[in-house]
C-alpha cells in the first residue's frame, strides 16, 4: 500500500502530471519521460499518480531486461489492454496497422487514457519506434503517455538517447527528472529509528529511497542482500573495462 512516505519530495513531479492530464482531457495529449536513477522511485511516483487518477482508462506496458528484448513488448501489452490488438493483425506483419490502431484508439475515445510504458532503457528498436509515432502525434490525442527510464543506464550512443533528442522539440512532449531524497527526507523516513545514525544512513545511502528504505529494513547491520543483488546485477551488464575500473575504485584507499 503506498503511503505519502513513499512520494517524500515528489510535489513537483506530481504536479506536472497531474496539468498534463488535465491537458490531455482537454484534446491536448502529453508525453512525459520520467527519468531518475535506478531506486530513486520512478515507479512509485507513476503508481502513486495513477492511484488517484479518475475519469480515465489507465493501462500499463513494461520493458523486460531480457537477453533478447521481446520486439514491441510493451507495446503489444497497452494494444491488448486497449482492446485493438485485433484490429491491428499480425504485429510481425503489421508494425503499421499496430500504430495507426492506438493512435485511431487514444485519438476516438471520449475518456482519457494514461498508457504506462515502465523501463524504456531496457526497450527493442520496434518499441522506441512506437514512442517516436506516439510522440510526433500525442499533441492531438486524449491521452496522457508516461515512460519511465534510467538516466543512468544510458550510454552516450544508446538508441533511447536519440528518440530523447529526436522528440526533444515536439509539441507535448515533457521530461520529468526524480532526484534523490535530501538529507531531510531521509532523517524522516527514520525517524521511526530513532537509534540510526540519519548522517551515516545518508552517506551509505546517498539519498536513493531503496537504498535508505532497505537499510532501515535490515537495521543498518551491514548491506542487505536485496542492495548487494541489485548492485551486483547493474554491474554484470557492464562492459568489461567498466567493471574492472569499478573493481578498481571499490578497493581504493
Amino acid at each position: 500500500m503506498l503511503t505519502a512516505m513513499d512520494v517524500l519530495e515528489r510535489e513537483t513531479q506530481l504536479a506536472v502530471l497531474e496539468e498534463c492530464l488535465e491537458a490531455a482531457r482537454g484534446g491536448g495529449g502529453r508525453l512525459v519521460f520520467v527519468a531518475g536513477e535506478a531506486g530513486v522511485g520512478k515507479t512509485t511516483l507513476v503508481e502513486h499518480f495513477c492511484a488517484g487518477v479518475r475519469g480515465a482508462r489507465v493501462v500499463t506496458g513494461a520493458c523486460d531486461p531480457l537477453d533478447t528484448p521481446r520486439p514491441l513488448g510493451p507495446v503489444l501489452e497497452l494494444a491488448e489492454r486497449l482492446g485493438v490488438l485485433a484490429e491491428a493483425g499480425e504485429p510481425a506483419r503489421s508494425r503499421e496497422a499496430l500504430f495507426r490502431a492506438l493512435d485511431g484508439e487514444l485519438s476516438a475515445r471520449s475518456l482519457v487514457t494514461v498508457a504506462v510504458v515502465e523501463d524504456a532503457h531496457w526497450a527493442d528498436e520496434a518499441t522506441l519506434d512506437a514512442l517516436r509515432f506516439l510522440g510526433r502525434r500525442v499533441a492531438g490525442l486524449r491521452a496522457l503517455v508516461v515512460v519511465t527510464f534510467r538516466d543512468d543506464a544510458l550510454a552516450a550512443a544508446h538508441p533511447l538517447r536519440t528518440v530523447l533528442g529526436d522528440l526533444a522539440t515536439a509539441r507535448g512532449v515533457v521530461r520529468v527528472d526524480v532526484e534523490v531524497l535530501s538529507h531531510a527526507a531521509v532523517a524522516e523516513l527514520a525517524a521511526a529509528a530513532p537509534e540510526v545514525d540519519v548522517h551515516a544512513l545518508y552517506a551509505q545511502t546517498g539519498g536513493n529511497p531503496f537504498f535508505v528504505t532497505e537499510v532501515l529494513a535490515a537495521g543498518m547491520q551491514g548491506v542487505p542482500a536485496s542492495v548487494r543483488d541489485a548492485v551486483l546485477a547493474r554491474t554484470a551488464r557492464l562492459a568489461p573495462e567498466a567493471r574492472a575500473a569499478l573493481a578498481a575504485a571499490a578497493v581504493a584507499p
